[in-house]
């Protein structure tokens, strides 16, 4: 009997001991399981973080830029466009976008808005089809700030700088193109030289168009890309996205032929407009840049119209509307 009741109490104390234990235990691997997960969601914060920042990296300048350049557009109320005077007439920037690439423009003009040098007035072209779309909030805000906004018809690439001369027609225009993000001083450097010498167009970055040794104008893909031209020089070729300043007067009349560019050069404003700097017999020089090529931007790689591009350049159509166009205006003679 008495070992009955006693087996019985120690069973009663082994299991409450147990009982006891087991919970001490327990509380105890609790607490290191919560302290591991702490660790283990700090590690994870610090990760995603450090993974944000590497997709960052990845990403390049261009989503660096455009993350300050769309808090600067959503914030600032500081003037994009100034009173001030450099010339005896207006610096102007003009520029073109359409339909898909209306929602990142604002991009580009916020990097011009930021200028060491200020354009007197900022003019974004739009073309008549857009006439009844509602404008971004973006542009909205920009409009506060200075920008111009004008719509006319629709001419490709051209609406950058054919409505500017018919509408400005003794201002200096400075065309960009609506894909880039520019540089903070790159109207600096456009109008600094143009106030020493108002004779020539100026330009950032330019090819030199080489002769060959039979006397005829290579191919384009075998020109000298991004050639820095301190002096005046007739082959020094503009390219658009680098930005290029025209004083007033500077292209000959026949700029304006839509009939004829549209038939025979109808993607490459730049070729057109050469062209008619070489008939009116304006020579161009480019500026300094911050590197050997004068691509003193980056581009917005999502907006790349890259088809085009590789027709343009390596598929040959440069050179049909170059062809096309000089032999029209007998413009081959002049580079010799």
């Amino acid at each position: 009997m008495f070992g009955g009741i006693w087996l019985n109490g120690a069973f009663y104390a082994f299991h409450h001991a147990h009982k006891f234990f087991s919970s001490i235990i327990f509380h105890k691997i609790l607490i290191v399981v919560i302290e591991i997960m702490n660790i283990f969601y700090k590690l994870r914060v610090r990760i995603g973080a450090c993974l944000q920042a590497v997709k960052v990296a990845l990403q390049g300048p261009f989503e660096m830029k455009r993350r300050l350049l769309e808090d600067r557009i959503l914030h600032c109320c500081e003037k994009g466009v100034t009173d001030i005077r450099y010339t005896n007439h207006e610096i102007i920037v003009s520029l073109t976008t359409y339909g898909k690439r209306i929602y990142d423009v604002a991009l580009t003009i916020e990097s011009i808005m930021e200028q060491t040098m200020k354009a007197n007035r900022i003019v974004l072209w739009l073309g008549d089809d857009l006439k009844s779309q509602p404008l971004p909030i973006s542009l909205q805000l920009l409009q506060k700030r200075g920008l111009e906004i004008y719509y006319c018809k629709d001419i490709r690439s051209y609406t950058k700088l054919i409505p500017a001369l018919h509408r400005f027609p003794d201002s200096a225009i400075i065309t960009i193109d609506d894909d880039c993000l520019y540089n903070y001083d790159l109207l600096e450097h456009l109008i600094v030289a143009y106030r020493q010498n108002s004779d020539y167009i100026y330009c950032h970055r330019a090819h030199k168009m080489l002769i060959g040794s039979d006397g005829i104008l290579k191919k384009y893909n075998k020109w000298e890309w991004g050639t820095y031209f301190p002096l005046p020089d007739i082959l020094c070729f503009p390219t658009g996205v680098g930005g290029v300043l025209y004083p007033p007067h500077s292209l000959d009349e026949e700029v304006f032929n839509e009939d004829v560019f549209m038939s025979i050069c109808r993607f490459a404003d730049d070729v057109w407009f050469k062209a008619m700097a070489m008939k009116k017999g304006t020579l161009s020089v480019s500026v300094f840049s911050h590197n050997s090529t004068g691509s003193d931007y980056v581009l917005n790689d999502m907006v790349q119209d890259m088809a085009l591009c590789l027709d343009n350049v390596y598929g040959g159509l440069n050179d049909k509307q170059i062809q096309a166009v000089f032999t029209k205006y007998n413009l081959f003679e002049k580079l010799h």
